[in-house]
């Protein structure tokens, strides 16, 4: 494993330093966080965490008397939250993305919502959550037990297979999103299932050709190397074993671009199963960032991935 004496560590470096952060930048308002379909335990107890911090006050959009319940079951407070109350029981989540587009809230909030279905509203043509000319990735952001700073990854939800435009645009998501949490100039690794450039492997060619492009300012504001594997992106002596010296990236990586994302999605949930991680994630691009919780996500994980929502917003 890479010891701190090898590695670049940029001045942020932990979640905490990044909950410090988004205090400062809430300290004279709160953000306006807007969540739909709340039923689920651990969503209403982040929320409390975070408006207990004044990061954020909260809409709540669904059936008042639903939300009531609900909020009664879980011992989570309406004082202070605005209930709004949709058209009928399936508009909640197209009312909480208007209210998004419109400038009415600063972040959006996934609650109960099918995956699938918030992001295929989201995405729907009537709406105008997706700026134009700009791809929305999931941006996560993991603090391993082993590993003595951040570790960007993405994408483990939007962009299933990425063309070589589409990893562009994911990069430079990276890049923008790793500058908002304190990281100036991020270290980007792109991930493969080996370290050389086979021809049978398209992955690695990308790779090949984005180090490339990196390296003649195509691609600007941060470090970009590739193809690396998983060991060589983070691991200094897995990477000279393997004939990589002169890498600003390898060993010492602040983010990872998966190959698809099956990889990255692997990678997230093995990193929070097994890595000792501390996480966050945000879909990033869009009208305002978007805390997409998973169903096992901790209290702590979505508590992270709000302030980090809260970084994200221009």
């Amino acid at each position: 494993m890479t010891t701190t004496e090898q590695i670049n560590i940029p001045m942020v470096h932990t979640f905490e330093q990044m909950l410090q952060l988004a205090g400062e930048k809430t300290a004279a308002k709160p953000f306006r966080a807007v969540l739909p379909e709340p039923e689920y335990a651990n969503v209403f107890h982040a929320c409390a965490q975070a408006i207990d911090a004044g990061l954020m006050t909260l809409v709540i959009v669904g059936n008042s008397d639903t939300v009531k319940k609900a909020a009664d079951e879980h011992n989570f407070s309406l004082q202070g939250v605005d209930i709004k109350e949709p058209q009928d029981e399936l508009s909640s989540l197209p009312t909480a993305v208007r209210m998004a587009e419109k400038g009415e809230a600063d972040i959006l909030i996934r609650g109960m919502s099918d995956t699938n279905r918030f992001i295929r509203t989201l995405f729907h043509h009537e709406t105008a959550f997706v700026k134009k000319g700009k791809l929305v990735s999931h941006v996560a952001v993991i603090k391993p037990g082993k590993y003595p700073k951040l570790l960007l990854l993405s994408d483990a939800l939007v962009t299933v297979a990425p063309d070589l435009k589409q990893k562009i645009a994911l990069i430079n998501n990276l890049i923008q999103s790793a500058h908002v949490i304190g990281i100036d100039m991020p270290r980007i690794a792109v991930l493969a299932a080996v370290e050389v450039v086979y021809p049978q492997m398209p992955v690695t060619i990308d790779g090949a050709v984005l180090a490339k492009m990196s390296g003649r300012k195509q691609i600007k504001g941060g470090y970009v190397d590739g193809p690396l594997s998983f060991d060589c992106a983070v691991d200094f002596p897995a990477a000279q074993s393997k004939g990589i010296t002169d890498s600003e990236v390898a060993g010492q990586a602040d983010a990872l671009l998966a190959p698809n994302i099956e990889t990255a999605y692997g990678i997230y949930q093995a990193m929070a199963l097994y890595g000792k991680a501390q996480m966050g994630g945000v879909l990033v691009n869009g009208t305002v960032p978007v805390v997409m919780p998973a169903r096992a996500d901790s209290i702590e994980t979505i508590f992270h991935s709000i302030a980090l929502a809260i970084l994200m917003k221009h």
